[in-house]
């Protein structure tokens, strides 16, 4: 089953039994699928990244609603702006984001969609898992890569930049593992191997999603001082 990078992230931040996002995650996520759907992009050969800006370099539709949905922000601008001002527009404008992932990956019969109530009266939906072999068959590729030098391809080190820029590398890898497997991984980004444009725009989007965040948490924490 084919499924995108948003996709695969998402599932890999996602609770098994639950069908809740992981605790650790809950903040950076958000900006992860936002770099996820532009990086995906940049693989289906629609956007180039120049001047520190992306630009639109083929605007055909890749046949992905939710891909699409921000390629069409990406299309419709005059202008042109760096990743860092494209996932933070990819959020405010696309809004329920995480859901319509979610629902796609329903669609594909892989998670189920369930509702819960908090405190007996608030009804929210809850994905818990229904299909957990992509889920499985993405952490095995992960770790192969990362443990067993499988050589990784172009949409490999997308994700694994993914996987570190969102703090998934904990939930991956075994504590003693940690530190070796964010080397290979910051290994692959830099590798001049890849190709100078894919590693600028691997490095720029995990660079704009720590800053993102940092950002988010500084904000909580001066908003929880009051």
């Amino acid at each position: 089953m084919n499924l995108n990078l948003a996709e695969e992230l998402l599932l890999l931040g996602l609770e098994t039994e639950t069908g809740e996002l992981m605790l650790n995650v809950t903040t950076s996520l958000p900006y992860g699928l936002a770099g996820a759907l532009l990086l995906e992009l940049f693989n289906y050969d629609r956007l180039e990244f120049a001047d520190n800006k992306l630009k639109v370099k083929d605007d055909t539709p890749v046949g992905d609603a939710v891909i699409d949905e921000a390629f069409a922000l990406i299309k419709k601008s005059k202008d042109s702006y760096d990743s860092k001002y494209w996932v933070k527009k990819i959020i405010s404008d696309m809004s329920e984001l995480t859901d319509k992932i979610m629902n796609n990956l329903v669609a594909k019969g892989i998670l189920k969609k369930e509702e819960k109530k908090i405190l007996w009266i608030i009804p929210i939906d809850t994905f818990p898992m229904k299909d957990p072999i992509p889920t499985v068959h993405t952490r095995i590729r992960i770790r192969e890569i990362v443990l067993e030098d499988i050589k990784p391809d172009r949409r490999d080190i997308a994700l694994l930049s993914l996987v570190k820029a969102t703090n998934l590398i904990d939930e991956l890898f075994l504590k003693e593992e940690r530190k070796q497997a964010t080397n290979i991984i910051n290994d692959f980004i830099e590798s001049e191997q890849i190709g100078k444009a894919v590693k600028d725009i691997n490095l720029e989007i995990t660079a704009t999603i720590a800053a993102s965040v940092a950002g988010s948490v500084a904000a909580a924490s001066v908003v929880g001082t009051y």
